[in-house]
């Protein structure tokens, strides 16, 4: 038995793709797996970051069971004639990969039949692996695909590392003109250089966290703790719950840190809603809230980083912010004046028909 792992290295996948598309890598190998009598004894679960969709099954076996089944052939009146193999039966024997001295007769209802008992060995779990999942890779449905280098290469971004393992042992795979290998790459920023994964197993979540990219559910805990701990540093607000946000914001890093911006108070007489709207569907900040659950003048930004220790990405965050208030306020107001327009129009044109009445 070995330890399996498949990890596709890309660009950063459009945060709203990546869960379906996880999900469905692990399906396809489960269900590789299955078909080809390879069934784990462990579990098989995903990994998943901007940058990568990875699949780990542990306890794989090293080939299929051999297998053995007795095939029927020709009647024996086709295969033989005046006691000599007829082409018919050379055939059969070549099909099922015996000398024609190794075939049998069976009776049957229909008369006699040439037969041969055949045992197929299995094949490796590596040359299976190495055939099948190139063509599994590139049949994850995507909503949005991409031509790179090669009109035939199609894939949601740019396939740039494989690594195919089975326990520590490299399957010669390959996508689209890149080779499995070893070596995966950690963060983006934060870990420039590629970092070896020695062996398919439990250490490789935490080889990878070593390099600065955590797994999906430590990254929504980290960026809950995030968002708990930025948000008491204002006395009595509270971070407004946006489960939809939340699972956006995981998508969109590796290594998650949060950051507590300001805006001007004044901007509080916009309707809360269009207040909303701009920081979650625009920026993707998290509204903040007071004790009685009123917008607060702040926001929360996850960053894909390790912080802003010295407030430059803040104050650039709340800048764009500003800009983007000003827009939506200037925008109402163009609203409102046009509304009032058309009013006073249809009232003039009220008028002007009573009176020529």
């Amino acid at each position: 038995m070995a330890d399996f792992l498949l990890e596709i290295g890309c660009e950063e996948i459009p945060a709203r793709m990546i869960e379906a598309a996880s999900l469905e890598l692990r399906e396809r190998v489960q269900k590789l797996l299955q078909r080809e009598r390879l069934q784990p004894e462990g579990e098989i679960s995903s990994f998943d970051t901007p940058r990568r969709l990875a699949v780990l099954a542990t306890g794989v076996p090293s080939a299929q069971p051999d297998v053995t089944e007795q095939l029927t052939g020709p009647s024996a009146n086709v295969a033989f004639k005046d006691g000599q193999p007829t082409p018919a039966a050379h055939a059969f024997a070549k099909k099922a990969g015996v000398d024609v001295a190794s075939l049998s007769k069976i009776a049957t209802p229909k008369g006699e039949y040439l037969t041969v008992t055949v045992t197929r060995k299995g094949r490796t779990s590596r040359e299976i692996f190495a055939e099948m999942l190139p063509k599994e890779i590139g049949s994850i449905y995507w909503p949005k695909n991409m031509y790179w280098r090669k009109r035939n290469e199609l894939f949601v971004r740019p396939v740039r590392w494989l690594v195919a393992l089975l326990d520590g042992e490299v399957i010669p795979l390959e996508f689209e003109g890149v080779p499995a290998s070893d070596t995966s790459r950690g963060h983006r920023i934060l870990s420039a250089a590629d970092v070896r994964i020695p062996r398919a197993g439990v250490d490789y979540a935490a080889t990878l966290a070593k390099v600065k990219v955590l797994g999906r559910d430590v990254r929504e805990s980290q960026i809950r703790k995030a968002l708990d701990a930025a948000t008491r540093t204002v006395a009595g607000a509270r971070w407004r719950e946006d489960k939809p946000l939340l699972d956006t914001v995981v998508n969109l890093t590796e290594w998650p840190s949060v950051i507590l911006g300001n805006f001007d108070p004044e901007f509080l007489e916009l309707p809360e809603e269009v207040l909303v709207t701009v920081m979650r569907d625009h920026q993707k900040y998290f509204a903040v809230e007071d004790a009685a659950g009123k917008l607060a003048p702040h926001f929360l930004a996850v960053l894909n980083t390790d912080g802003d220790p010295q407030g430059i990405i803040q104050h650039g965050h709340e800048r764009v912010l500003r800009a983007r208030f000003n827009d939506a306020r200037f925008f109402l107001a163009d609203r409102s004046e046009a509304s009032l327009a058309r009013a006073r129009f249809v009232a003039e044109a009220g008028h002007i028909s009573k009176r020529s009445g």
